[in-house]
């Protein structure tokens, strides 16, 4: 890859592009096979939408080495039971999937707003802060993430599904698809 990479740059040889190389070492083989693209592909098919990169922290909530590790305040968080319970009574709040679009094709939960933690910040502006704001992601990691991005915006009335939707479908409805 890095010599593709080089190959592209430099603007010399000839890149694989349309072409994978296939290395066996046991028998020290190579073998070039073509590739057609994925029209249906998200970055380079007919109708991309992928059209720049994705924030790295904000999508994995993975700390960075040497990074302090801030721990969440527990009554940030709302279990499932308790979800059900406020979606059940008809309260008023806003349900909000901070998941990507594919995983919200897959399971999402009844009302519920998809605003993607990718590009979360672009969505804030349409938020009310007087709202009761719950937050919900895969795990609850990103859930969280985006919490936090709230409450520098001046947002209080907010909570994240502890577990997330996995959890949620684990433990409360177990008619929801898990992946």
């Amino acid at each position: 890859m890095a010599t593709e990479a080089v190959k592209l740059v430099l603007k010399i040889g000839e890149p694989l592009i349309g072409r994978l190389v296939l290395y066996d070492s046991l028998r020290m083989s190579f073998k070039d096979v073509k590739v057609r693209p994925n029209p249906s592909c998200e970055l380079c098919g007919n109708d991309p939408h992928i059209l720049e990169l994705v924030d790295y922290d904000a999508f994995c909530n993975v700390p960075l080495p040497n990074q302090p590790v801030v721990e969440d305040d527990p009554n940030m968080e709302i279990s499932g039971e308790d979800l059900k319970s406020i979606l059940d009574t008809g309260k008023e709040v806003v349900l909000l999937d901070v998941r990507e679009p594919h995983e919200w094709d897959i399971v999402r939960l009844e009302g519920a707003r998809l605003m993607p933690l990718s590009q979360f910040e672009s969505y804030i502006s349409e938020l009310n802060p007087a709202d009761e704001i719950l937050l919900y992601c895969y795990k609850g990691k990103r859930s969280m993430t985006a919490l936090r991005k709230l409450q520098e915006n001046g947002f209080k009335n907010l909570r994240s599904l502890s577990g997330g939707i996995d959890g949620y479908a684990e433990k409360v409805d177990t008619s929801l698809p898990r992946y």
